[in-house]
C-alpha cells in the first residue's frame, strides 16, 4: 500500500496518569480516595481530536456559536519544538477560514550568507511554518497536483503530514547554499508548494548568528502555489527552458551585428521571445575602448546549460570574435544570465548561472528590467528592479537608452540628448491645416527649409487622419507618397537625400511600398490595430514603428473619448496591453516608439491632462525606457483654448504645448512650423532636458 497521510494510524497516548479516585473500598475496607494510575492509548489523530473538541464546544451542552481550536504536540518531531493544527469552526457549519498545519522552530544547519567567511561552515537556521489547507477539499485524486507533477502525486493529493513536511523542508535546507534569508524562505515555499502540493504556505526563517547585538534576523513570506507555476518540479524535465541572454557590441556596425546575432539565435533553435531596449554604455572594466551597445533578450531553448553555452560561443566565433584582452573590445558578446530558476556552477566548462557579475553591471540590469523587472534573482530572491535601484552609482547618465537602432538621426550625439523634431508633410488635399500645400514639385525645397531649421525626421502622409476623415483607396495613398520618397532619395542635396523619412499610415501595403522606396520608419496612428498585417510587416522589414493610442477609426473616434478611470491610467493600460501583443508577436523593443495620441479620441480636457501628467504616463513600469513621440501641433484643443480658429495661426499655443511635452520627457515632437518650434525645443531642452 502506497504511503498517504490517510493510511497512517495516529494515536494520542497518555502514560501513567496518577489520579486520586474512589473506585471502591481501600485495603482497610474504607470508601476513601486512593491513587489510580491510568495509561491511555487513543486511536485518533490531531485532526480528529481538534474536530471532536470543536464539536463538543459547539454542541448542545455548551452551545457556542464559534470556536478556534489549536492543538500542539510538543515532542512529536525531533528537530522542531512542536507540531500542531489550528482550526476555526462555526455552529452553522460554514467554513470561514483555512485550517492551519503548524511546525514550530524547526532547527536545521546549512550554508547561508553572502560573505565568504559565512560559507566556510554550516550555521543553524530556525524555521516556522504554517501550511494552509483549502476551505473545501475535493477528493484527493482531484486536488493538489503541483505543476508538472507525476500521476503518483496526483493520486495521493497534497501532503499535510507533519513529519513528511518537516523532512521535506529539512532535506531541502540541508542541501542548499543560499546567499540570503529571502532566497531561503522562497526556496522552502517552492519545495512545499511544488513537491508536497500544498495550497499555500507562510514561511518564517531566523538566522540567529546574523546580528551580534540581536537575537536573530528573520524574514517571513506567504506564497500560494500559483506563484510557482512557472517553475519546474525536480522530477519532471521541461521540454523548453526560459533563458535570459545578455548581448553587446563595441566594434564595427554595432546595430547590424546585434541584429544578425539575434537572428542567428533563432536559426539555431534558440527562440527569442522578448527583447529589451538598446542602451549605449561606457566600458566598465577596460576603459580605453569604444562605447558599447547592450541589451538583453528572453528566449526559449531545449538545450542544456552547457549546450547553450557552447552554441553561444560558436555564434561569437562565427562572427569573427577574437578575444585579445579580457573584457576588452568585441564585435559581439553573448552571455547566459539566467536559465529557468536554476543555479549552475561548473569549472569545466567555466559556467556559472546566474551570471556571476550581473548584479554589479548596470548595463545588464537596466535592459533586464525592461522585460523582467519583478523576476527574483534565484540566489537572493530579490527582484532585479530592486537590485538595480540598490546598485551603487546607478543613474540615467549611462547606460543611455537609444531612440531607435540603425537610424543615425535618432541617436544621441552627446550626454545631454536633445529632443528630435519630426516635420509634418501631408501629401493630401484634405488635411486639417496643410491640405494641398505640398507636392512632388515643391517637396525638395520644403524639406531643405525643414532640415535647415532643425528637423531630423520628415513624416510623410498620403491620407488624412483628422477627425471625421474618410478613407482613400490604398493605391491612391501609395501613389501620393512613393514618388515623393523616391524624389527625396535621389535628390542632389545630401541633406535632403539623407533625411530620415517616416511614413504616416495604418496600412501595411502602404508601409511596405514606402519602406521599399526608401522610408526609414512607420508611424501608425492605430498601433497596428487597423491592419493586422502591420506588425508582421514592420518585423519583416526590420524598421522602427510608432505605436499611437487611438480608439476606433478617424470617422468615429470622437465618440469614443470616455475614460472613467482617468485618461492617464486608461491610456497607459491600453498601451501596455498593445505593447504586450506586439512584443509577443516578435517586434523588438528597441524598434518601438510610443505616442499617447493627442487629439485622437481625446477631448480638450483629456489632452490637457496628458500634457500635465505625461511624466507619470511615460514612467509606468511596463512602458518605462521606451521612447515617446507627441504631436500637439495646431490641434483643435489648442484652438479651443486660445480661440484661434485657423489651424495655421496656432503657433503660440503649439509652442507652449511642445514645451510641456519636453518638460514631461518627450523624445520626439511632431510639428508643422519647424522653424518656430525649433527655437521652442532648444529653449525647452536647455531648461528641462536631463542628461541621459
Amino acid at each position: 500500500m502506497s504511503f498517504r497521510p490517510g493510511n497512517v494510524n495516529d494515536y494520542i497516548i497518555v502514560n501513567e496518569l496518577t489520579l486520586p479516585a474512589i473506585v471502591g473500598n481501600d485495603a482497610w475496607h474504607r470508601p476513601k480516595p486512593q491513587p489510580v494510575v491510568v495509561s491511555l492509548r487513543i486511536k485518533t489523530s490531531v485532526e480528529h481530536l481538534a474536530e471532536t473538541l470543536a464539536a463538543i464546544i459547539l454542541g448542545d451542552e455548551l452551545r457556542a456559536e464559534w470556536v478556534n481550536v489549536k492543538v500542539e504536540q510538543p515532542k512529536t518531531l525531533l528537530r522542531a519544538d512542536a507540531a500542531g493544527l489550528e482550526i476555526v469552526r462555526r455552529k452553522d457549519g460554514v467554513r470561514d477560514g483555512q485550517d492551519q498545519i503548524t511546525i514550530k522552530d524547526l532547527k536545521v544547519a546549512t550554508i547561508i550568507g553572502v560573505n565568504p567567511w559565512e560559507r566556510l561552515e554550516r550555521q543553524q537556521v530556525v524555521i516556522n511554518l504554517v501550511i494552509y489547507k483549502p476551505i473545501a477539499s475535493p477528493a484527493p485524486s482531484a486536488v493538489g497536483k503541483p505543476t508538472g507533477a507525476s500521476s503518483t502525486k496526483l493520486e495521493e493529493g497534497p501532503i499535510y503530514d507533519h513529519k513528511t513536511l518537516s523532512n521535506v523542508v529539512a532535506t531541502h535546507v540541508e542541501h542548499s547554499a543560499y546567499q540570503t534569508i529571502e532566497a531561503l524562505v522562497t526556496g522552502i515555499a517552492t519545495a512545499l508548494c511544488l513537491d508536497c502540493g500544498t495550497e499555500s504556505v507562510t514561511v518564517r526563517a531566523a538566522k540567529p548568528s546574523a546580528l551580534a547585538l540581536a537575537r536573530s534576523s528573520e524574514v517571513e513570506i506567504t506564497r500560494h502555489k500559483s506563484y510557482f507555476q512557472f517553475l519546474e518540479t525536480p522530477s519532471v524535465e521541461k521540454k523548453h527552458h526560459d533563458v535570459f541572454i545578455a548581448f553587446g557590441s563595441n566594434l564595427g556596425n554595432k546595430f547590424i551585428l546585434i541584429k544578425d546575432a539575434l537572428a542567428e539565435l533563432n536559426k539555431r533553435g534558440i527562440n527569442v521571445t522578448k527583447t529589451s531596449s538598446l542602451y549605449e554604455s561606457q566600458p566598465m572594466y577596460v576603459e580605453d575602448q569604444d562605447t558599447f551597445l547592450n541589451g538583453v533578450c528572453q528566449a526559449q531553448t531545449t538545450l542544456s546549460p552547457v549546450q547553450l553555452l557552447k552554441t553561444l560561443q560558436d555564434i561569437e566565433n562565427s562572427f569573427g570574435r577574437v578575444k585579445v584582452v579580457d573584457k576588452g573590445p568585441r564585435n559581439i558578446d553573448l552571455d547566459i544570465l539566467l536559465y529557468d530558476a536554476k543555479i549552475v556552477s561548473l569549472t569545466e566548462p567555466d559556467l556559472k548561472i546566474p551570471h556571476a557579475s550581473m548584479l554589479e553591471r548596470e548595463f545588464v540590469l537596466r535592459p533586464l528590467c525592461d522585460i523582467a523587472p519583478n523576476l527574483p534573482h534565484p540566489q537572493t530572491s530579490i527582484t532585479f528592479s530592486s537590485h538595480l535601484a540598490a546598485l551603487p552609482g546607478a543613474s540615467t547618465v549611462y547606460p543611455r537608452m537609444l531612440l531607435s537602432s540603425s537610424i543615425p538621426s535618432l541617436q544621441p550625439t552627446n550626454k545631454a540628448r536633445s529632443t528630435r523634431i519630426m516635420a509634418i508633410i501631408n501629401l493630401t488635399p484634405d488635411s486639417f491645416s496643410d491640405g494641398g500645400v505640398h507636392n512632388i514639385d515643391n517637396i525638395e525645397a520644403t524639406i531643405q527649409r525643414a532640415v535647415k531649421a532643425g528637423a531630423s525626421i520628415i513624416d510623410l502622409g498620403g491620407m488624412s487622419t483628422r477627425p471625421g476623415a474618410s478613407n482613400v483607396p490604398e493605391t491612391e495613398e501609395i501613389e501620393r507618397v512613393v514618388p515623393v520618397i523616391s524624389s527625396i532619395r535621389s535628390s542632389s542635396d545630401p541633406e535632403v537625400r539623407g533625411v530620415t523619412i517616416s511614413i504616416d499610415t495604418f496600412r501595411s501595403s502602404v508601409a511596405r511600398a514606402a519602406v521599399n522606396a526608401g522610408a526609414d520608419l512607420i508611424n501608425d496612428v492605430s498601433a497596428g490595430v487597423q491592419d493586422e498585417d502591420m506588425i508582421k510587416t514592420a518585423i519583416e522589414l526590420d524598421v522602427p514603428i510608432v505605436l499611437m493610442h487611438m480608439r476606433g477609426t478617424p470617422e468615429n473616434m470622437s465618440s469614443l473619448a470616455s475614460y472613467p478611470d482617468g485618461v492617464i491610467e486608461t491610456v497607459g493600460r491600453e498601451l501596455e496591453e498593445r505593447l504586450g501583443v506586439v512584443l509577443k508577436a516578435g517586434l523588438k523593443r528597441w524598434k518601438i516608439i510610443l505616442d499617447p495620441g493627442l487629439g485622437f479620441a481625446k477631448s480638450t480636457e483629456h489632452n490637457l491632462e496628458i500634457l500635465q501628467n505625461f511624466g507619470k504616463l511615460r514612467t509606468r513600469e511596463a512602458l518605462n525606457g521606451i521612447p515617446w513621440l507627441l504631436g500637439p501641433s495646431r490641434k483643435r484643443f489648442i484652438g479651443e483654448i486660445t480661440h484661434v480658429q485657423k489651424p495655421d495661426q496656432r503657433q503660440w499655443g503649439t509652442g507652449v504645448a511642445v514645451a510641456a511635452c519636453i518638460a514631461g520627457g518627450a523624445d520626439i515632437v511632431r510639428v508643422h512650423d519647424v522653424e518656430e518650434m525649433a527655437g521652442v525645443v532648444k529653449m525647452a531642452d536647455a531648461i528641462w532636458r536631463q542628461p541621459t
